[in-house]
């Protein structure tokens, strides 16, 4: 009960912090509406006062704007253990350039051509040494071409590298090549308004200048490549972005600010002569239509989707208008010669306007720009309630648009190890019967993840049947609450979410008081594949971002036997146990 009278109070602490929030991060204009007489004012937004705007709904779904963050990755078939397959053990060592071992890496062996099927988890000692089986979790077939593997590695700070591919004898055991880790560059800095304040949320996009090594582990094979680098990251609440771990090179760098505003050509950074650089990138407000989305209530609105729509048709991109770029994404970046070196646009490219969206960050602030000079509306949906403004041009005050919320589920969302509020989550509002979260839902690390003051996520105007919510972010397993059937004019409050945290998960497997070493593990959830992995030399096995939950542990030995054990992984950033098979 306690609870849920806090509630409220958070909410209406967020609505003062949001509206003070505003009042700093403006320009000091006052927002602007369609001038309107009488008791007109409250009417002016709304699609009756206009021509019949037949919107399409999914013009207006966030996802198509915002790509889910959640990938499932469950296994269309149950494991079925290997009755034979090839066991490789393979030992190396993980170096820094200058010959130093590095510890705690974890290193991957995979298998090509004949060993297509085979792949082993290890962890490197204080003098960057391992020791790992490479095994396959299903049965292999004889693949055509020679055995070869290669290794791949992941520091703890974050570095990474991949090896060559080497080709591997028929033995049992292989020595592997060092396999070197590369410095990587960082890069940091701060987003601000042309007024000099920060614009959180911020995206930032970083070019290279030409070909780079570029290494990646994402996939069932790891690849290093030269091409160019291009990668995006979201500027905090403070408006600070930081990128780790780059390939040594030039870059250009380009910001998009929404509300804030927009730079094509935000900044340089030369890392090739130091491996870190601090930019501060300014935004620039011109050719700028930017705005606040409120309920009737004067209260921003988050999460909700804004289109801006010539009320002219769009100059055709063919008829060779220099300051028109048709293409949907602005290159700030232009090859002088052919080795693709690269300068900066003179100026911000300007696209013609014909249906941009926009989804409203948590003071309900939209943006867009650059866009040329013309007339333009400014439209809305919010489940069956529509906003619509006319009148709206380039460069102006604040625009402020106005839409119904009939109905709206809210809550706080929190670490269900600490209970402290989590302010960096993705949140949807969706249809369902009864969901259920698996270890098989992942959260990509790139994607977008808004900030959310205090915690608290507010879902506007949601279907009236089986509203589900679902919370997302990197490092915990994704959450759904079900708010189940709504009536018109509900606000429901209470809609509070515990997100569990990855575990670092580590144990011991056990047979008959003996620990079982080089030994392949399987980790199955629902009868699926959900991690495979191997003990090292002393019978322990690790296990990085593992979701909680209750996993049935399967190993086959040399001889065939196989032998079973249940493991609990509790909601805890890290955890050590022992499992005794039988």
């Amino acid at each position: 009960m306690g609870q849920k009278l806090l509630v409220p109070a958070a909410a209406v602490l967020l609505a003062i912090g949001a509206g003070v929030a505003i009042w700093f991060l403006m320009s000091g204009d006052s927002p602007r509406t369609t001038p309107v007489s009488g008791n007109e004012q409250a009417d002016s937004n709304r699609p009756g006062d206009h021509e019949p705007l037949q919107l399409n709904p999914a013009d207006f779904d966030v996802s198509r704007i915002e790509p889910d963050p959640v990938a499932s990755e469950r296994p269309a078939q149950t494991f079925v253990p290997p009755k034979s397959g090839i066991r490789l053990v393979v030992s190396g060592r993980v170096v820094t350039e200058g010959g130093v071992g590095i510890a705690d890496s974890e290193v991957t062996f995979t298998g090509e051509q004949k060993l297509r099927d085979l792949r082993g988890v290890g962890y490197t000692d204080a003098g960057g040494n391992f020791t790992l089986l490479a095994w396959a979790s299903r049965e292999t077939a004889n693949a055509a071409g020679d055995p070869y593997g290669r290794l791949s590695a992941r520091t703890q700070d974050g570095r990474i590298a991949v090896g060559e591919s080497v080709a591997v004898s028929g033995d049992p055991a292989v020595t592997m090549p060092d396999l070197v880790v590369k410095e990587g560059a960082t890069l940091t800095g701060q987003v601000l308004t042309d007024a000099g304040l920060p614009a959180p949320g911020a995206l930032v996009t970083a070019r290279s200048a030409g070909p780079v090594e570029v290494i990646t582990l994402r996939g069932r094979t790891p690849t290093s490549a030269r091409r160019q680098y291009v990668s995006s990251v979201t500027a905090d609440e403070s408006g600070r972005f930081e990128f780790r771990q780059m390939p040594i090179g030039r870059y250009a760098l380009q910001v998009e600010g929404g509300y804030f505003g927009y730079s094509a050509r935000a900044g340089e950074a030369d890392l090739t002569a130091a491996p870190s650089a601090w930019l501060e990138l300014r935004l620039s407000a011109e050719q700028h239509v930017r705005g606040v989305l409120k309920d009737q209530a004067g209260q921003p609105v988050a999460g909700a989707v804004v289109q801006l729509k010539s009320a002219q048709k769009a100059p055709d991109s063919s008829s060779g208008e220099s300051n028109i770029n048709a293409s949907s994404e602005a290159t700030p970046l232009e090859s002088n010669d052919r080795r693709s070196r690269r300068r900066f646009e003179d100026a911000a490219p300007i696209r013609p306007v014909n249906g941009r969206r926009c989804v409203t960050d948590s003071a309900g602030r939209f943006g867009f720009g650059p866009v040329p000079d013309a007339d333009y509306s400014l439209i809305s949906k919010i489940g069956d309630q529509e906003a619509h403004l006319d009148d709206v041009k380039t460069n102006q005050p604040d625009y402020e648009l106005q839409i119904q919320i009939t109905t709206s589920v809210s809550g706080i969302v929190r670490d269900a190890e600490t209970g402290k509020p989590l302010e960096v989550y993705d949140f949807r509002a969706m249809i369902g019967g009864n969901p259920v979260v698996t270890p098989f839902d992942r959260v990509s690390d790139t994607g977008k993840f808004e900030y959310h003051p205090g915690g608290i996520y507010v879902a506007a105007n949601p279907t009236l049947r089986d509203t589900i919510i679902r919370i997302s972010t990197p490092g915990y397993a994704p959450a759904f609450v079900a708010a189940g059937e709504l009536r018109e004019g509900d606000a429901r409050r209470d809609l509070d979410v515990s997100l569990k945290p990855l575990c670092q998960l580590s144990f011991d497997i056990v047979h008959e008081g003996k620990k079982l070493d080089l030994e392949p593990v399987a980790m199955l959830f629902d009868n699926r594949l959900a991690y495979e992995t191997s003990s090292d030399e002393l019978g322990r096995v690790r296990v990085p971002d593992v979701a909680p939950a209750s996993y049935v542990v399967k190993v086959v030995l040399a001889d065939g036997t196989q032998l079973e054990g249940i493991l609990d992984v509790p909601a805890r950033r890290s955890a050590s146990l022992e499992l005794k098979l039988s």
